[in-house]
């Protein structure tokens, strides 16, 4: 609501000037022209202002929400014997496995060894 309130008296403020500097230029009232383009300008002027303080502060807000991040979300950091025991459970299903396919392999021969 407020961006469009703003939007509105922003585009106001650029009619009201360029009608101020067209009718001064038709009436060849050139200080009303040039006060009237110096008022657009200095309206430009504190708008990109205005954006770049936003920016600045938006730029700090994020960086200081950054740092606040927790990177290990919540979770220990793993240690040299956390790693080892991953490491031999999965050794033990893989080599667990690979037993359970010889036996599958070994009792498919002997009953093709059977039928002849």
């Amino acid at each position: 609501m407020r961006s469009s309130k703003l939007l509105l008296g922003g585009a106001a403020v650029a009619g009201v000037t360029t009608a101020l500097a067209v009718v001064g230029a038709v009436l060849t009232w050139w200080w009303l022209v040039v006060l009237a383009g110096m008022g657009l300008l200095s309206a430009v002027l504190l708008a990109a202002l205005d954006a770049d303080r936003r920016v600045r502060e938006l730029r700090s807000f994020v960086r200081s929400q950054i740092a606040a991040v927790d990177p290990t979300g919540g979770r220990a950091i793993p240690t040299t014997d956390d790693v080892v025991g991953t490491v031999r459970a999965l050794q033990a299903q893989y080599t667990g496995r690979l037993d359970r396919l010889q036996d599958t392999v070994e009792a498919t021969l002997r009953r093709l060894d059977e039928r002849g």
